[in-house]
């Protein structure tokens, strides 16, 4: 039986475990219920969604669940045109993507409403956004690529995110929580406070720049030593806490931030975050572009984080503008 809707399920992930049973009443006869939990099966699952025809993949499951689940999708189906619009149904704790295109509501909710267009036969709205293009190279020699939205090559970013995913409590507050404990460990290194070391070491890992050579448009940057290595496809919500890559809200460039800025920047940068603002720093560089490569230059390998899905032991990376993917708008 031909199904328009999907709906992949990890009931285990993401900031609000949706109940599958719930999910399949919810979802009937109109589309097709697929659990996975483990990324060894999301390449059978998404090949018989595919196979099945089907006009709309859901999505519930943690942060990295939608970059997967496309990726995997566009590994079998090669032509990015041909592939199904995707539907983040807000199940991860910062749902940025969903937050692009205007998705409103909770898993349920927005499983409902669209079930219910499609039971009236009512056309599903979608909205096309920009994409990244990752390729590279792991330390073994193996080739890496990747398509994404968002990422986190190195420096602040990436720690950020390293950090960020060992709260217990994910989402806004996690965000505040460690900017907070970064910002305080920095000044608790700085007046030499008599605060146990763990806590000096937090602001440390944070702040800890990454050894890597950095061309943006073919021009390379002046130090090896990288505060920052971000790279958006569009502009970004974290969690309605700070807006980032404000350049890339033009259609077809990716904002670009890469450069040797130092702590104290960073820190005087946030405000500029939390209002979408470019971050002012004498050392580092922003701009809209299309390429990006990056070339690890000391022992420690690049660990990148794409759309909260983390990667480790790439030699090089290159970021490219890559194909415009469509993302399901509901409502609920």
């Amino acid at each position: 039986m031909k199904h328009r809707l999907a709906v992949v399920l990890n009931p285990n992930a993401g900031r609000r475990p949706v109940d599958s049973v719930r999910v399949r009443e919810v979802v009937g006869s109109v589309g097709h219920v697929a659990e996975t939990e483990n990324l060894s099966e999301l390449n059978r699952v998404v090949r018989e969604l595919l196979d099945d025809g089907v006009e709309v993949i859901a999505i519930s499951g943690g942060d990295g669940t939608l970059n997967w689940v496309l990726n995997e999708a566009l590994a079998i189906v090669k032509d990015p045109e041909a592939l199904p619009a995707f539907l983040p149904t807000n199940g991860g704790t910062i749902d940025f993507v969903a937050r692009k295109v205007g998705v409103r509501g909770d898993a349920i909710g927005i499983l409902s409403e669209v079930v219910a267009r499609l039971r009236m036969d009512r056309s599903i709205e979608t909205r096309s956004v920009d994409s990244l293009e990752l390729t590279g190279a792991l330390g073994s020699g193996e080739a890496f690529h990747r398509l994404g939205f968002a990422l986190a090559a190195g420096g602040i970013g990436q720690r950020f995110f390293s950090k960020y995913y060992s709260e217990p409590r994910l989402g806004a507050p996690a965000i505040v929580s460690v900017v907070s404990r970064a910002v305080a460990s920095f000044a608790a290194a700085r007046v030499r406070a008599p605060v146990p070391q763990r806590w000096l070491d937090y602001g440390r890992d944070v702040f800890r720049p990454t050894r890597a050579r950095v061309w943006i448009d073919g021009e390379e940057l002046r130090s090896d030593e990288q505060g920052a290595i971000h790279a958006g496809a569009f502009d970004v919500s974290l969690g309605g806490v700070f807006r980032v890559f404000p350049l890339a809200s033009a259609a077809g460039v990716i904002h670009f931030q890469a450069g040797a800025i130092v702590p104290m920047e960073m820190i005087r940068a946030l405000p500029s975050l939390a209002r979408g603002d470019k971050i002012p720093s004498d050392y580092l560089v922003e701009k809209a572009g299309q390429e990006m490569r990056i070339e690890a230059t000391g022992e420690e390998p690049l660990a990148p984080i794409l759309d909260g899905e983390s990667f480790e032991n790439l030699r090089t990376l290159t970021v490219r503008p890559g194909p415009r993917i469509r993302i399901a708008r509901i409502e609920a």
